[in-house]
């Protein structure tokens, strides 16, 4: 490295033999892990559940299992903090099966819907000793009748957070909530809905057993006291891991060796090439998701050549399988698709879910050797490599209008998945610098970096309004005294001082109880619109907004002011304006300005008028996508994936939800419309499509295919011959599935109910800031 090698970690590094201390709460015993593996045979893991584990290859524990096992099925709290592979999850999912044994239900809390069904994916595997599991995220929510039927569910916090809102009896059985990466409290946006869900089930069921997962922090001992438990922390690692930074051609790892990987080609290539020749596969982080599908593109002709007949052949498959996913196709199908066959992809929030999950299962199959992902990636799936590239540190923060430094935890959360374990020998975690300075601040910055603490995040003024009116509504708490104890019970009230909370409590509920969501007065208590408004998940600004526009919009309101109105909400983040587009939204605005129901600058959401024209963009978006306007064109016009139109789009339909219902208590005569509106904005279609996207199987391409063959809806279907249909959708195997929906006399299929879009809904969701258990939608993710 030139000028300075990096500096060896000030903590001491240990090997797999050596023996880790723990720190544990007050009056536990400090805790001291074994020198090596301990075989399942030496645990106290029931038999049935050991010969499934042996069935997956686990013979032994890792050291790190070993000691937290003991505690786990004694029925005590933990916080397990180490790093990635080390197997936290298998404690987390003995913790749920002890509980489901006792005749009590699991929660397992975690950040993204990603991650939600890779764990319901894993859980899977126990239903053969007759534990039932199931997954609650985005759209999916699951029936009362189906939840009570579970041992475990899977969901993110704001769907667990709903769960306590609605006070659901499947909660009265609960035994252990396992917390998956819990060091997320520490984001401003995640955070105070995770520590809200600790604080309440820890005082609904003071026993309750916590199982906290988490990347190694500075004050796991603090947080492990706060949930009641000990706190174990290691800093053991399945597979081997070297540290290092690569810059002009040499890489200098953390424990002073170097190896020279030398052009021709730059840097990154160069890196892919070689782990890619010695049989390894490289995940690659940038900060954007242009530069991810850019850098993508760049690599085909290094891995391409690469592959053997059989890595093509691999390649291939995975390709074909992207064709299944989806009946339009997307601008995120087309660049995949010149990607996959040559074992390349890129990874981030612009594909759709479907997409995503092909990426992920053709990278953990190893038919794509080298995958570009923005760092959403890192947030807990477990997609390993054995060589890691973090490419750029920086990353733009809209908040701060430029670039900024991506906190160290993250970066190290990127480090860790290098190396998979049963396949690589070593993993190899690498920042690239561009500048010998550069290489001294990467080394100071992240490689040295001490661990970061977890801290709360509760006082920001948008979470205490939601969870405020949450407490208050849904009975939590009932005075001002009950508040301060609940307040007292968090993380916050236990590590920081109160004044700075209290002043932004008071402030909060002047503004609850000046707009008619809280009754003023000593008792806490909401009103029948607060209370609508907690039922719903609605920030209570927005729902103040629906309300105002609600009482103003004329019957026969037009389309394109209800949108802009729920796309002024903070439940639905605008997109980013790009330059190209600000000219065409001035103009939309002087067109429109006689019609639209929000203004800029008006209250309550004040909004400055660079904010407006964002929020016109997002209509437009939504205007054309209930045009049937392909989503293909739609992102050339707007510079938008399929992904986030899909998060638009379901977080567009959910506050049109939310405002008929306000609709029905304050304006009764525009529920329809807006229920209507809502019905469209599902399916993305014009009205005359509303029957046939009622079908199973029929999205609005397909129903444009009916359409346009002569059936306007479910009854000419029914009149119809099996041939007419089928060769209407192209498909025989469709049709016969139209057919028994249709006709459901001798089929067990039932035809989807005609329940318009404000009857039977999901009583909760998460749409909040932003929608925080999918991946992050904004430009650079």
């Amino acid at each position: 490295m030139t000028g300075r090698r990096p500096k060896r970690s000030t903590a001491p590094e240990r090997g797999l033999g050596e023996p880790t201390p723990h720190a544990a709460r007050p009056g536990s015993p400090l805790l001291t892990e074994p020198s090596a593996p301990v075989t399942l045979d030496a645990t106290a893991i029931d038999a049935d559940i050991k010969a499934l584990l042996r069935g997956d290859g686990i013979e032994s524990l890792y050291p790190p299992q070993a000691v937290a096992a003991g505690p786990v099925l004694a029925g005590e709290s933990v916080l397990l903090a180490c790093p990635t592979a080390s197997g936290k999850s298998l404690i987390a999912y003995l913790a749920l099966l002890r509980a489901a044994r006792a005749g009590r239900t699991g929660l397992y809390l975690v950040p993204l819907r990603a991650l939600a069904h890779e764990k319901a994916e894993e859980l899977e595997k126990f239903a053969s000793l007759g534990i039932a599991s199931g997954v609650s995220v985005g759209d999916f929510d699951l029936s009362a009748d189906r939840l009570e039927k579970l041992d475990i569910l899977v969901a993110t916090s704001e769907k667990a957070d709903g769960l306590l809102r609605r006070r659901s009896p499947w909660l009265d059985r609960l035994g252990v909530v396992v917390a998956d990466e819990v060091h997320l409290m520490r984001d401003p946006e995640r955070g105070p809905t995770l520590e809200v869900c600790l604080t309440l089930l820890r005082r609904r069921n003071p026993t309750l057993q916590i199982v906290a997962l988490s990347a190694t922090v500075a004050n796991a001992a603090e947080v492990a006291a706060w949930l009641g438990g000990r706190s174990i922390e290691s800093t053991f690692r399945p597979v081997p891991l070297k540290l290092g930074v690569y810059h002009g051609g040499r890489i200098t790892f953390t424990d002073l060796s170097s190896r020279e990987i030398p052009p021709p080609g730059e840097a990154v290539p160069r890196l892919v090439r070689s782990v890619v020749q010695e049989g390894g596969q490289a995940l690659v982080f940038v900060n954007s998701r242009r530069a991810s599908e850019q850098l993508a593109l760049a690599l085909v002709p290094t891995v391409g050549p690469l592959l053997g007949a059989e890595g093509r052949a691999r390649a291939r498959d995975a390709a074909d399988r992207l064709g299944t996913v989806s009946e339009e196709e997307t601008e995120g199908l087309r660049r995949l698709g010149a990607l996959l066959p040559h074992g390349v992809a890129f990874h981030n929030a612009s594909l759709t879910h479907p997409e995503r999950q092909i990426v992920e299962r053709a990278f953990r199959d190893r038919a794509l050797k080298a995958l570009v992902a923005t760092p959403t990636l890192a947030a807990g799936i477990n997609l390993p490599a054995r060589r890691v590239v973090v490419r750029d540190t920086t990353r733009y923060d809209d908040r701060l209008g430029l670039q900024a430094p991506i906190p160290a935890l993250e970066v190290q959360q990127m480090l860790g998945r290098a190396g998979r374990p049963r396949f690589d020998p070593y993993g190899e975690a690498l920042v690239v610098a561009r500048t010998p300075d550069d290489e001294e601040r990467l080394v100071d910055s992240y490689l040295d970096a001490p661990p970061e603490p977890i801290v709360s995040r509760l006082a920001s003024e948008p979470a205490l309004r939601m969870h405020l009116l949450s407490l208050v509504a849904s009975g939590a708490v009932r005075s001002e005294e009950e508040l301060e104890g609940f307040f007292r019970a968090t993380f916050y009230g236990r590590t920081l001082p109160l004044h700075e909370l209290r002043r932004t409590v008071t402030s909060v509920r002047k503004f609850l109880e000046a707009n008619d969501l809280l009754v003023p007065g000593r008792e806490l208590e909401a009103t029948r619109f607060g209370a609508l408004t907690s039922e719903l998940y609605l920030d209570p600004l927005s729902a103040v907004a629906l309300r105002g526009v609600l009482e103003r919009a004329p019957l026969g309101v037009a389309e394109f002011p209800l949108l802009a109105a729920i796309a002024s909400t903070p439940d639905l983040p605008p997109w980013f304006v790009r330059r190209d587009d600000e000219a065409e939204l001035h103009a939309r605005f002087v067109d429109e300005a006689e019609e639209l129901l929000v203004k800029p600058e008006e209250p309550p959401l004040e909004l400055p008028f660079a904010a407006f024209l964002a929020t016109l963009k997002t209509a437009a978006v939504l205007e054309g996508w209930i045009g049937e306007t392909p989503i293909v064109e739609l992102g050339e016009t707007f510079g938008i994936g399929a992904g986030d139109l899909r998060t638009k789009v379901e977080d567009a339909e959910w506050l049109l939800f939310g405002a008929a219902r306000i609709a029905r208590v304050f304006q009764r005569r525009l529920a329809r419309t807006i229920d209507d509106l809502s019905l469209r904005v599902r399916y993305g279609v014009k009205e005359e499509l509303l029957d046939l996207v009622r079908l199973r199987g029929i999205g609005r391409v397909r129903a444009r295919l009916l359409f346009r063959a002569g059936f306007a809806d479910r009854e000419a279907l029914r009149a119809a011959p099996l041939e007419r249909i089928s060769h209407a959708l192209r498909s025989a195997r469709l049709a016969e599935s139209v057919v028994a929906q249709l006709h459901p006399r001798g089929s067990p299929r039932n035809p989807a109910p005609d329940v318009p879009a404000g009857e039977g809904a999901p009583a909760a969701r998460r749409v909040t800031a932003r929608r925080l258990d999918e991946y992050p939608s904004s430009p650079e993710s």
